[in-house]
């Protein structure tokens, strides 16, 4: 769309410069980003006017909120579980929501362990180009026989009823408020095809 705007600029400036100065007056609208020109050409028999350009000017300063990581820590059979959550947007980000599901996965048999959990957590404001690293939960593996999978998905600024599409934010990018991730809790002899939670 720019490159054929540009075209459209360069072949309307082309052809007034074929005509005197005095029969074409050009100015740039600072207000709305374009160029215009009012043309009276008495040789043609015409009057013409154009738009050359259009170059949008309103940008809007909206937040963005990403999760950029989980962190966690071990300590014996506890897993502590933290999220980095930052704007990557140009504008400010109220309070926000963060919505945690794990699941505790068993390796030697594929299956989820026991019940799914779900944590909320609350974010404070972030401004612009900021980051908070926020408690999430402390879960337990069920024993220290074996490796255990830690399976999260995390969303930050969730759907509401109120909100089913965005969120109770409104962001530049509504895309990229999920984030999953898969750490092993490592038991006595570690299968280390999936990275450690520690």
């Amino acid at each position: 769309m720019h490159k054929r705007s540009h075209r459209l600029a360069a072949a309307a400036l082309l052809l007034l410069s074929a005509v005197s100065a005095q029969a074409c007056e050009i100015w740039r609208d600072k207000d709305l980003g374009i160029w215009r020109g009012n043309c009276k050409l008495k040789d043609f028999q015409v009057s013409q006017s154009f738009i050359a350009n259009f170059q949008p000017r309103l940008l809007l300063k909206w937040p963005d909120l990403h999760i950029r990581k989980f962190k966690f820590f071990v300590v014996g059979a506890s897993v502590d579980i933290e999220a980095d959550v930052e704007n990557i947007g140009l504008g400010n980000a109220a309070a926000s929501t963060l919505v945690v599901d794990a699941n505790i996965g068993n390796p030697l048999t594929g299956m989820q362990q026991g019940s799914p959990m779900q944590f909320t957590v609350q974010v404070p404001a972030l401004p612009a180009s900021t980051s908070q690293r926020v408690s999430v939960a402390t879960v337990n593996v069920p024993n220290m026989n074996q490796d255990w999978d830690l399976i999260l998905m995390g969303v930050i600024d969730p759907p509401t009823m109120a909100q089913p599409v965005r969120g109770a934010l409104t962001e530049s990018d509504e895309t990229n408020n999920v984030t999953t991730h898969t750490c092993r809790w490592y038991g006595p002899t570690p299968d280390t095809a999936v990275e450690p939670c520690n």
